[in-house]
């Protein structure tokens, strides 16, 4: 079974589609981080990107506590690389754990898997891989959007990567990604389990460009939970539960509510039945890549 992982974008930035309360205030971070130092999750996961929530986390982490902390390297903006970018890699990093008042780190990803495609990506290769050696991050990896993202990458530098996984979006799974990075050893940790809240929202609720198809697909979602007496979160983190392939899964949340919410949803017995959350893919990347949405 997957362990659980806490999604920090909100505790720096107003994200998410169906987040109308904005970014965290940091009482209520600090408040939620000493809540779930008693549940059952293990991981944070944080970037160099999500506006100042590295620096909240900093201030706000319980002393001594026992989560692993992840962070990402931003996509870089130059179209080619050279031995000078590594001082500028090497202090954003250097801030990175100044923020979040650690040694090290867990795992360090890049946010931009095609950084490694460009000309002189040996140079953040070689340096990336020092950072193992020098035990100031345990392990390595890219975040993804596709299974393209994987193509051509050094396999030394995939200690873990993180993937979109939903009940709706099954791609990664289907297409056997998820079994061939596990079967050469690399972790694996999913997110967008709840496609930025779309999945927990009534349907009568969502944006109204989002293709009727999907739109009935929830509905009938919301009529499945109706009759086996259980909430949408319930179905959508069920289908993550039966995951055996995952470290861990990903979840954003906003109060303490949400992670009341979620520590009970949890700990439940999943609602569906061997294998028939396989039966609930969507196949139009349109609603299943965020990239494509409207802005």
């Amino acid at each position: 079974m997957p362990e659980l992982c806490l999604g920090t974008a909100q505790f720096g930035l107003p994200y998410g589609i169906t987040n109308a309360a904005g970014q965290v205030p940091e009482e209520v971070v600090a408040a939620l981080l000493l809540e779930a130092q008693g549940t059952n999750i293990c991981w944070l996961d944080s970037a160099q990107a999500y506006g100042n929530a590295e620096s909240v986390l900093g201030r706000q982490l319980p002393t001594s506590h026992r989560f692993r902390l992840i962070s990402k390297l931003p996509a870089q903006p130059q179209l080619t690389f050279c031995a000078q970018d590594v001082d500028g890699w090497e202090k954003a990093f250097i801030a990175s754990r100044q923020h979040l008042g650690v040694l090290n780190i867990d795992a360090l990803l890049l946010h931009a898997p095609g950084d490694l495609a460009k000309p002189g990506s040996q140079h953040l290769e070689a340096w990336l891989l020092g950072l193992r050696e020098r035990g100031v991050v345990k392990r390595l990896g890219v975040s993804i959007y596709t299974a393209k993202d994987l193509d051509g990458l050094n396999p030394a530098l995939l200690d873990l990567v993180q993937l979109p996984l939903s009940l709706f979006d099954q791609r990664l799974l289907q297409d056997g990604t998820v079994q061939r990075l596990r079967a050469r050893g690399t972790a694996i940790h999913a997110r967008s389990l709840y496609l930025q809240g779309l999945l927990l929202t009534s349907a009568s609720k969502w944006p109204k460009w989002i293709n009727p198809e999907v739109r009935a697909h929830q509905q009938a979602l919301e009529k499945l939970a109706e009759q086996r007496g259980c909430r949408l979160i319930d179905l959508v983190l069920g289908f993550a539960h039966e995951q055996e392939d995952l470290e861990a899964v990903v979840v954003g949340i906003c109060s303490i509510q949400e992670l009341r919410e979620l520590h009970q949803s949890w700990t439940k017995t999943s609602p569906w039945k061997k294998g028939e959350w396989r039966t609930w893919a969507v196949q139009d990347t349109g609603i299943l890549d965020p990239r494509s949405w409207p802005r």
